[in-house]
């Protein structure tokens, strides 16, 4: 609630570095990112979504590492 009071009240941009979907679903958006890259963005997040985005972001990764040889 801090954290959104900040950014509402004081118009402060906050940012929170997570593998927690509930904390994401706090935010207003979420960007994901993988191995320094953006991979996607999510609006208005809800928990089950950014979980589903983070389940299938990790598989992508696995497959590149796979085909890379890594």
């Amino acid at each position: 609630m801090l954290l959104r009071e900040a950014v509402h009240g004081f118009g402060q941009t906050v940012v929170m570095v997570t593998h927690d979907p509930v904390a994401a679903s706090y935010a207003d958006s979420v960007l994901f990112l993988a191995d320094g890259r953006i991979e996607g963005r999510l609006d208005a997040p809800t928990a089950d979504a950014a979980a589903e985005r983070m389940t299938l972001l990790g598989e992508q990764v696995a497959r590149r590492q796979m085909t890379a040889g890594g």
